[in-house]
């Protein structure tokens, strides 16, 4: 059995998610997902993404109750 790795099994599971249709992971539209960034089966590039933090901070939704603790 082959070693699977963090970025494979990520792979593997978006294409579970789009019932193994590669153009579906390419236009998936679940920015939420904390696995979004990896759907390609590569890790996206430093100045795009430092951590799983930043990257939920910049794609999470805009909500009402968040615009009203902004102001």
């Amino acid at each position: 059995m082959k070693n699977l790795t963090p970025m494979k099994a990520i792979r593997k599971k978006c294409l579970d998610c789009c019932c193994y249709q590669t153009a579906e992971v390419r236009l998936c539209t679940a920015e939420n997902c904390p696995l979004y960034a990896f759907r390609t089966g590569h890790r996206p590039k430093r100045d795009n993404y430092t951590n799983a933090e930043s990257y939920t901070e910049k794609t999470a939704p805009t909500t009402a109750k968040n615009e009203k603790e902004s102001n």
